[in-house]
């Protein structure tokens, strides 16, 4: 008996003990008339008619609101109920009621259970719309007609995973999405439970999700790691900038010279001549910063001497100093367009985050993987045909992604600041942000205040000021053309001056669109018209900041 009751003892220290460690991972915090919820695993949005809105995992968004009629997640009874009675008896559980329903969300660090009940004496549906990018578990019925029934089901979002016990049955595509529901009797009460986690190898490996293995560069005699091949320096004036020559050597040496040729925007030859560059033998690597004139491409030599003799060299044949920036958003971002296009004025590169290249699509460093068409090629050679200096952009977008998904601290944030911290300060001129379909029926105060803090935290990340661009975006299809729930808090953005003035691509519809007009995405004469668009409000401001520099 006393073993027993040590044994008891020690299973309630336990218990006591991991309750309060789970707690102090979770943050349900009320902002207004909403509820946030904040876990290590993931976050969630209960808007004030008591629906969960938005689920993000590692930042992805996985429901959709604000087509047609859904809330994300919500009851039905001839139409979408609202709950707008609602609690907190508990530090992780929030309940919503009306006298037709109640919800009782309880948060777990990895988990959730979702207690649904009917309180009428008429059935009642429970609806959850997925976002599109989420797919259920099998690989072969990905956008596929469907209905499956059974209570268990399994989604994924790129590596991000959520297992769902409860369900009547999920089927679709519907306008796009697939939807899971739970067809409650009278009276009925439902528990719904969600697991939270990544994707197994054996699943991502399923769902098509394994990246390509990394192939490490040969160690050379002499590396180069600045400048590389189509590598794009931000100019710091109109005529001026500075570029960065650093490496490492396998060999011994005493120094280390470097050579630049090429013709600048003024169209003056550069020096030509051999100059040393600060070598640290015991490391053997080497790191100069020049003074370099506007204009490109250029041509770098360098080489590596001992004893007056040449004993390791390398060459990059086409970098410059021009303007750079970096893209981020949804889909019409990314490589996502119906055809791929190319740049033609062979002056325009992207950066992945690991390597430069011409900006052919599709663009590499996106973070939905995308391969199809985008804007970029159009942009950089329409800003190349004003300016004259070789043009560099880095998209790093993902499609389908709200505004949530881009909250400072998820992954979706983290992948867009690491590649501007990798540029390094003023290392280009600007963001451009295009984003808002996912956010159409939204609120248009929470997008003004989400993206207001995104753009600062990007500013804090990288530990200076830069400026944003908001294009206006809601278009979702010809019926749904343009929102002023995403456009006005776009233009308010403007307003305050939190962002500069993008495109109003919502006036691209009809012949403009993907699926002969009908998609949301851009065929071949939208993406052209797109990245002019984009070069347009660009190249404006960019002309008046030169001349301010002239003066």
């Amino acid at each position: 008996m006393k073993m027993c009751w040590r044994f008891s003892l020690h299973l309630l220290f336990w218990f006591v003990a991991t309750f309060v460690a789970d707690a102090a991972e979770i943050s349900v915090a009320r902002e207004g008339k909403t509820y946030h919820v904040i876990t290590a695993k993931y976050e969630a949005i209960i808007a004030d008619d008591g629906c969960l809105t938005n689920l993000l995992i590692g930042g992805l968004e996985f429901f959709k609101s604000g087509i047609g009629s859904s809330r994300g997640s919500y009851l039905h009874q001839g139409e979408p109920l609202k709950l707008p009675t609602m609690e907190q008896p508990a530090e992780n559980v929030v309940v919503a009621k009306s006298d037709r329903a109640t919800i009782r969300y309880e948060f777990g660090a990895d988990s959730m259970t979702w207690l649904v009940e009917n309180n009428t004496a008429e059935p009642m549906k429970f609806f959850i719309i997925f976002d599109p990018e989420a797919s259920p578990e099998a690989a072969e019925i990905r956008g596929a007609v469907l209905s499956h029934e059974g209570s268990k089901s399994t989604w994924f979002r790129d590596k991000a995973r959520l297992e769902i016990d409860g369900s009547t049955r999920f089927w679709g595509p519907w306008r796009g999405c697939m939807m899971w529901d739970a067809a409650l009797a009278p009276h009925e009460k439902r528990r719904i439970t969600f697991k939270i986690g990544t994707a197994s190898e054996v699943e991502a490996a399923k769902m098509g999700l394994t990246t390509t293995p990394v192939v490490e560069e040969v160690e050379q005699d002499l590396t180069l790691l600045s400048p590389k091949d189509f590598q794009v320096f931000q100019r710091l004036s109109r005529f001026r900038g500075r570029i960065i020559i650093s490496g490492r050597l396998k060999l011994e040496c005493d120094t280390v010279m470097a050579r630049l040729s090429g013709k600048s925007l003024e169209g003056q030859r550069l020096p030509d001549e051999w100059c040393p560059i600060p070598l640290e033998k015991q490391t053997r690597s080497f790191y100069a910063e020049l003074p370099t004139p506007a204009g490109g491409w250029y041509v770098l030599q360098v080489r590596a001497m001992k004893d007056n003799q040449v004993v390791a060299k390398a060459v990059v044949d086409k970098f410059g100093v021009g303007e750079v920036f970096v893209g981020a958003g949804q889909s019409n971002s990314t490589n996502s367009g119906e055809e791929r296009t190319t740049q033609t004025s062979g002056m325009v590169s992207s950066f992945s985050g690991a390597h430069w290249q011409l900006a052919d699509d599709p663009q590499p460093g996106v973070h939905d993987k995308t391969q199809q068409g985008s804007f970029w090629p159009t942009f950089g050679d329409a800003m190349y045909v004003r300016f004259r200096v070789p043009i560099g952009v880095a998209a790093t977008g993902h499609g389908g992604t709200s505004v949530y998904a881009w909250k400072p601290g998820g992954e979706l944030h983290n992948w867009m600041t690491t590649r501007i911290c990798q540029l390094g300060p003023r290392g280009f001129r600007a963001v451009l942000w295009h984003q808002g379909e996912a956010d159409v029926g939204g609120k248009p105060e929470d997008y003004v205040l989400l993206l207001t803090s995104i753009i600062r935290a990007s500013t804090v990340a990288a530990g200076w000021q830069f400026p944003w661009f908001v294009a206006r975006v809601s278009y979702l299809s010809p019926e749904r053309p343009a929102s002023e729930t995403t456009r006005a808090p776009q233009k308010k953005l403007w307003n305050l001056g939190v962002a500069l003035e993008g495109p109003d691509t919502d006036t691209l519809t009809g012949s403009y669109r993907n699926n002969e007009g009908k998609g949301i995405h851009f065929n071949r004469k939208g993406l052209v018209a797109h990245g002019k668009m984009w070069a347009d409000k660009v190249g404006d401001y960019l002309y008046k900041v030169l001349a301010e520099e002239t003066k």
